[in-house]
């Protein structure tokens, strides 16, 4: 059975509409973490595969030079990060979260949604975005968890950055420049857990 999704979100010019077919009950609406948000229309168990993060494949170079001057990006690094999505589809409206109910894996070079929890019908989908390499960009967090970094950089970027940062002058604080190249999303090496489809 397939779903048919209608999408409407204020993000979307003059309140466009546009309808997509998924596998799963997936839909886009307003989101008190970011804008517009991917929910789930059906409950999900722990270890369901949600959805696939798809978009063309471009170097990240070319990537930097096309989102050069945008607030908002829809990347994901593969492998190394050479390479990143430019998403497209359902995933790429999945918004972060410091205590997140999907997680990302890259299985043969194919990015995936699983989730990590049971997920009731209704409920926003998450995963932490472990953004990596957004020059100056704060990147700053919204999702409210309890626990949360108040970034959506990793844990060892947001380390690398504070490293970076005592290594300047100390007593001087910097203004943030605007961003030279937008932050790209990291999914987790496979780890060859069985994933099963909703």
């Amino acid at each position: 059975e397939n779903f048919v999704a209608l999408i409407y979100s204020s993000v979307l010019p003059n309140s466009f509409l546009k309808c997509f077919e998924t596998n799963m009950g997936l839909i886009i609406r307003s989101s008190a973490i970011h804008a517009a948000g991917c929910y789930t229309t059906q409950p999900l168990s722990k270890g369901t595969l949600v959805d696939e993060y798809t978009g063309p494949r471009i170097h990240k170079d070319l990537a930097d030079i096309k989102y050069e001057d945008s607030p908002t990006t829809y990347l994901f690094g593969l492998g190394d990060g050479t390479i990143v999505i430019d998403g497209h589809g359902a995933a790429m409206f999945i918004n972060h979260s410091c205590n997140p109910n999907c997680e990302t894996e890259e299985i043969d070079g194919r990015v995936w949604i699983t989730a990590v929890r049971n997920i009731a019908a209704g409920e926003e989908l998450t995963y932490d975005y472990n953004l990596y390499d957004g020059a100056e960009d704060e990147a700053r967090c919204n999702c409210g968890a309890r626990g949360c970094r108040k970034t959506m950089y990793s844990a060892e970027e947001v380390k690398q950055r504070q490293r970076a940062t005592a290594k300047k002058s100390p007593s001087k604080k910097r203004k943030a420049a605007k961003p030279s190249k937008p932050p790209v999303r990291a999914a987790k090496p496979a780890n060859n857990k069985p994933s099963k489809r909703a």
